[in-house]
């Protein structure tokens, strides 16, 4: 199977199966994690710099689902991202409507709260923000991999008493692509977490186009305490109609 074809369908898929990594007739990259990640850094700057001349649109899904397993609303917004000069994000809602249940209100605010987390790359920057820690290697359908635990290496603001509360920082785990030192995966939870609440596992997959990965889907679950009852919440955002500013 050709390497293209095999990224599309590890992309593709929501859940992708992980087994242990193979022997190959190739011999393995030697490679230290400082050098992984300094690539991968490299390669996340040249990313976001490409992304900034792209177009995209998100499609953000949010369901209650009761203790019953029944779905008792759903928040739904479609909205197209693009970027200035400065790379400052750009957003245009095209659809934005509500049946959740009374008592829980997601504005645009919290939308947006809830997907920054998502897009985690690899850059220079964050190698200042982060602490990674090598785990080993493991194979993602076609895909081999190297992977990393992520923990923030910043002293975290207190949500609960921080004007900086909005911000939030990857805990979990991340998956670079061994030949292109993409990140193709990311699983974690966002902190600092305010109190009485319990932060949303999330997964979040990238698409390969040509030698770029951009994010493709995402998936979380939180629970929300409403009327006395804790409501399941599940979320999931899609990353679709990438195209260069400008292009027909």
């Amino acid at each position: 199977m050709m390497r293209n074809t095999a990224r599309t369908i590890a992309a593709s898929l929501i859940i992708a199966a992980v087994f242990p990594w193979p022997s190959a007739s190739r011999p393995l990259q030697k490679e230290s994690p400082s050098e992984i990640l300094s690539a991968a850094a490299a390669r996340g700057d040249r990313l976001q710099r490409e992304l900034r001349d792209y177009t995209y649109f998100a499609e953000l899904t949010i369901q209650t689902v009761s203790q019953a397993d029944t779905i008792t609303g759903k928040y739904y917004r479609v909205s197209q991202v693009s970027f200035d000069r400065d790379g400052n994000r750009r957003e245009r809602v095209i659809e934005n409507s509500s049946t959740l249940p009374k008592g829980i209100y997601i504005g645009t605010e919290t939308a947006d709260n809830l997907t920054h987390i998502y897009h985690f790359m690899i850059t220079s920057e964050t190698l200042n923000q982060y602490e990674l820690n090598y785990v080993g290697r493991e194979r993602i359908d076609e895909l081999n991999t190297f992977v990393f635990d992520v923990k923030p290496r910043l002293k975290l603001p207190n949500p609960d008493k921080s004007d900086k509360s909005r911000e939030r920082y990857l805990k979990g785990r991340v998956w670079i692509d061994d030949e292109d030192h993409c990140v193709v995966k990311v699983a974690g939870e966002p902190v600092p977490v305010q109190s009485g609440h319990q932060a949303p596992n999330f997964e979040t997959y990238f698409q390969n186009y040509g030698r770029s990965w951009f994010p493709a889907y995402t998936s979380a679950v939180d629970f929300i305490r409403v009327e006395g009852y804790f409501n399941r919440v599940v979320v999931n955002v899609r990353y679709t109609g990438y195209k260069k500013a400008g292009a027909r």
